[in-house]
């Protein structure tokens, strides 16, 4: 993350999580069902969000739910006005399959991402002696550097 980015700032186009995550999960085709990460990524010269979360609506061949706890799903939409891109099927990881005391909108909002100050630019489902808890990384848009904390 941040590695591939282009040397000028994140421009202001790209929306912050803040303003559209509470509408995506149930709205939104890019994802299954309560969302488990996000990370912005610069791909082919556009930004996008990468979107992880959990598949409830998996079905086998005979339209029964088929969803096991680690059926996942994983989006690429663009960053600037939220459509899909590129949506597949995932495993997601052990702490992506485990309850965390905070929700991922709550995570959101403890990144305290406020403008014109550090923004959110990944929420990652990391383990923490033995228990599911989200990582923050925000990027201050004033120098450029990358800063992550465990909720």
């Amino acid at each position: 993350m941040g590695s591939d980015w282009p040397s000028t700032v994140v421009p202001s186009a790209v929306r912050w999580p803040s303003d559209w995550v509470d509408g995506m999960a149930g709205e939104s085709e890019a994802v299954g069902g309560p969302i488990v990460g996000l990370r912005l990524e610069y791909v082919s010269e556009h930004w996008m969000w990468r979107i992880r979360s959990t598949d409830q609506g998996k079905t086998d061949l005979l339209g029964e739910a088929d969803a096991g706890p680690a059926s996942g799903v994983e989006a690429l939409i663009d960053a600037a006005d939220l459509s899909l891109v590129r949506r597949h099927g995932v495993t997601l990881s052990e702490a992506e399959t485990m309850e965390t005391a905070t929700n991922y909108h709550d995570a959101v909002q403890a990144s305290s991402e406020e403008w014109p100050g550090p923004r959110l630019v990944e929420l990652q489902r990391v383990l923490d002696d033995r228990q599911s808890t989200w990582r923050v990384t925000t990027y201050d848009t004033e120098d450029g550097t990358l800063s992550s904390r465990t909720l």
